[in-house]
C-alpha cells in the first residue's frame, strides 16, 4: 500500500470545528503509526499557515507535540484540522479602510489542561480597527496552583503585548491615544491585579508577573 494513502484527504467531509471539544490526547494511547515522515511534514506546514491563520493556533499548537512519538489519535487529529481548512478555504482577516483604529485585547488560558505535563495554555487574540493584528496559542513555561494564578500570569502576559504593540505602531506613524481595553473573565485575577489580595496564596508568583500592575 502506498504510504501516503492513509494521508490522502482529497475527498474528505469539509468540518466546522479544527479540534474536537473535551478531548485530551496522550503520548502513550493507542497504536503508533508507522511512518511519521508524512505527518511530520504536514504539521510543519500546518505551523507555517498559523502566521495567518489564528484559527489554527490551538490545533496546531497540540498536533505539533507529538512529532517523535506519534500515535494513531494524534493522526486523526491532523485529518480533522484539513478537513477544517478544507471548510474555511474562503476566509481570512478583512482590514476594512473606514474602521475605527483602536486596540482592543482578549485572552483566556486552558488551566492545567495539557495531559502531559499539566502545564496551562494561554490564547491572546487583539484586534486593530476590523482585523487582527496579533494572537498568541503557547504553553506558559511554569506550573500554575490555582485559576487565579494562571490567569493572572496571562493577563501578564498579554499587558507586555500591548506594550510592544503601541511602540510598533508609534514607529508607524499611527498613535495609539486611547487605553487599550483588555477583556478576560477571572474575577479573581482582576482584582490581583489592581490590589495585592491573597498574599499568603500569591506571594509565590514570580516577581515579573506583577508587571501589569
Amino acid at each position: 500500500m502506498n504510504k501516503l494513502s492513509e494521508y490522502e484527504m482529497t475527498g474528505c467531509k469539509p468540518i466546522s470545528i479544527p479540534f474536537e471539544q473535551n478531548v485530551k490526547l496522550s503520548a502513550n494511547e493507542r497504536e503508533l503509526v508507522e511512518d511519521t515522515t508524512i505527518y511530520r511534514r504536514i504539521v510543519g506546514s500546518l505551523i507555517y499557515m498559523t502566521i495567518t491563520r489564528l484559527d489554527l493556533s490551538y490545533a496546531v499548537g497540540v498536533v505539533s507535540q507529538f512529532m517523535q512519538t506519534t500515535r494513531k489519535p494524534h493522526l486523526d487529529a491532523v485529518r480533522r484540522i484539513l478537513r477544517y481548512i478544507k471548510h474555511t478555504l474562503q476566509c481570512g482577516i478583512f482590514y476594512e479602510a473606514k474602521s475605527q483604529l483602536q486596540v482592543h485585547g482578549y485572552t483566556d488560558v486552558d488551566w492545567a489542561g495539557n495531559v502531559l505535563d499539566r502545564r496551562s495554555t494561554n490564547g491572546f487574540m487583539f484586534s486593530f480597527g476590523s482585523g487582527v493584528v496579533s494572537w498568541s496559542s503557547k504553553k506558559q513555561p511554569t506550573f500554575a496552583l490555582s485559576s487565579t494564578e494562571v490567569e493572572y500570569k496571562s493577563i501578564a502576559i498579554v499587558a507586555c503585548e500591548v506594550v510592544w504593540l503601541q511602540k510598533l505602531l508609534s514607529h508607524l506613524g499611527q498613535s495609539v491615544d486611547a487605553l487599550v481595553v483588555i477583556y478576560y473573565d477571572n474575577i479573581s485575577s482582576i482584582l490581583l491585579a489592581n490590589n495585592s489580595v491573597y498574599h499568603a496564596r500569591t506571594k509565590h508568583i514570580e516577581v515579573h508577573y506583577h508587571f501589569i500592575r
